[in-house]
């Protein structure tokens, strides 16, 4: 049922024309619970949002005052996005077919190159391609 229903009184009357004032009590005290959790929430959001528009404020003020546009911080954005992952150091190496050759870390599947040049060599061992 929509709640809106209950905002008309002759709905609101209907609704509970069986209930004891003891029943309705009940009712009225988890309906000021909710009010009360309902009302801080609102007010816990206000704030932050209040908040969120200060710092922005000032952080727009601090980008005057140091002559910076929103373009440079996108720009030191990028600067800082740079993968600091290691790669993995290859384990094997291998020429293939074409005369080039290959390095593979070890992990993951077999590269489908090494497997034709296994197939080729007639080497089922993957090891004998370990770098030394």
């Amino acid at each position: 049922m929509d709640y809106n229903y209950l905002k008309n009184n002759r709905n609101l009357k209907a609704f509970f024309k069986d209930a004891t004032s003891e029943e309705l009590e009940g009712i009225i005290h988890k309906l000021n619970e909710l009010y009360t959790e309902i009302k801080n929430k609102e007010i816990e959001e206000e704030q932050a949002k209040k908040r969120k528009e200060e710092f922005l404020s000032n952080l727009l003020n601090k980008l005057d005052e140091q002559n910076l546009t929103v373009d440079d911080l996108a720009a030191l954005k990028e600067l800082q996005k740079k993968d600091t992952r290691q790669k993995m150091a290859p384990k094997y190496e291998y020429t293939a077919l074409d005369g080039k050759t290959y390095l593979w870390s070890g992990q993951g599947k077999i590269p489908k190159l090494l497997r034709e040049v296994m197939q080729r060599d007639g080497i089922t061992d993957k090891n004998h391609y370990l770098i030394k």
